[in-house]
């Protein structure tokens, strides 16, 4: 997929200032409404799956992480947005520890809660908010990369078009209107298929404006939801290639309030639904 402009010739020199005004606040009318309907797309509202990483480094070298992942959506119940516990299975010297994060309404600009459970230590602690700068496992996919952003926190601009294969894409640019320290990027390009609003590629910017990494991800409907079920992301940076494999995905399942405790993040997940 590449990235094309779109041209738009515009007739009139006697009108073309107020015309090109009114076609610029109506493109970004429409972007704002592509990108709240990709964010709107329905992920379900609980899931558990298995995550599996490949990370391939520039010199050749590779190493694997399989994780299993136990998510709820509140979208905004209780103050929440959503919790997770994600618990590592491989490599052998991470079996066992896990990771549980509350994330709260994104408008109401309360940082997240987070534990870290190492089985050595037999204890929970609560890790301090900072800026989210480490990768899931050591991968290029931050934390943040897998959940929704307020669309009124970035200026939307429809930059054009394409069509790749059978499939029709908006071409979104989505720049933070300010900055924020706990999200590390200076724009994002989107590429929104027309006609289910997912996001199938993301380019990432840095904040000087440097190419970041790319995104690539292929969607799988289950019941009335869509969930990720392969992700491909690659580091123009530092050629390094992100390969996520999502299996066992199970959407609805009924996970309680309860279930994202630190009795959970101990009790380990052979001993969990």
């Amino acid at each position: 997929m590449r990235r094309r402009g779109a041209v738009l010739s515009i007739g009139g020199a006697a009108v073309l200032v107020a015309v090109l005004g009114m076609a610029q606040s109506g493109a970004s009318l429409l972007a704002d409404d592509i990108v709240q309907k990709s964010e709107d797309v329905h992920p379900g509202k609980d899931q558990k799956a298995k995550l599996t990483f490949t990370i391939k480094e520039s010199g050749g070298s590779e190493r694997k992480s399989v994780l299993r992942r136990y998510w709820k959506n509140y979208r905004g119940e209780s103050g929440l947005d959503f919790k997770v516990i994600v618990f590592n299975e491989y490599p052998p010297d991470a079996k066992g520890s896990s990771f549980m994060l509350w994330a709260y309404d994104p408008r109401s600009g309360k940082p997240a809660d987070r534990w870290l459970y190492i089985p050595i230590l037999n204890k929970v602690n609560k890790i301090r908010n900072t800026v989210e700068d480490t990768g899931i496992a050591s991968s290029d996919l931050q934390p943040g990369d897998m959940v929704s952003r307020p669309v009124e926190r970035d200026t939307h601009k429809l930059i054009g078009e394409e069509v790749v294969g059978n499939r029709s894409y908006y071409m979104i640019e989505s720049t933070p209107k300010k900055a924020e320290p706990s999200y590390p990027y200076g724009k994002l390009v989107k590429w929104i298929t027309k006609d289910t609003f997912l996001k199938e590629r993301i380019d990432y910017y840095d904040p000087r404006g440097k190419l970041l990494k790319t995104q690539y991800t292929t969607w799988k409907p289950i019941k009335d939801a869509w969930v990720w079920e392969k992700v491909v992301i690659n580091n123009a940076q530092t050629g390094t290639d992100t390969f996520l494999s999502i299996n066992d995905i199970k959407t609805d399942v009924g996970l309680q309030d309860g279930f994202f405790s630190e009795r959970s993040m101990k009790q380990g997940v052979d001993r969990l639904p």
